[in-house]
């Protein structure tokens, strides 16, 4: 889905934000899935992207406008952090990403994937 995301912004006049949307929002409403949105009572996953290193923009939505793939940084599912750091399907992220409350014990220390 990122792909087709970084198609859509960068090769079409749509703007990024609309490109996300549809990926996940709209898709939601067409497959009839309680999430897509940030809302209350929708089930909701984050993911926090970032600029990558070595790309041409350093945010992550010029970096999806100018054709790059966005770096994920962190994935959070049911408020939980469930990854933080460097996804193996993105490059790096320029920026860290610290958890700053967690129920769960995690260890997001860079050996730990």
């Amino acid at each position: 889905m990122m792909y087709t995301i970084t198609h859509l912004a960068s090769l079409t006049k749509m703007p990024v934000e609309w490109a996300i949307a549809a990926a996940t929002g709209n898709n939601a409403r067409v497959y009839g899935l309680n999430n897509g949105y940030l809302q209350p009572g929708k089930d909701a996953d984050i993911v926090v992207l970032d600029g990558c290193v070595g790309g041409t923009k350093t945010e992550a939505l010029d970096a999806l406008r100018n054709g790059d793939i966005a770096a994920v940084a962190a994935v959070v599912t049911d408020g939980i952090p469930r990854f933080v750091g460097k996804s193996r399907n993105t490059p790096a992220p320029i920026r860290r990403v610290r958890v700053a409350r967690s129920s769960i014990v995690q260890d997001f220390a860079p050996g730990a994937h």
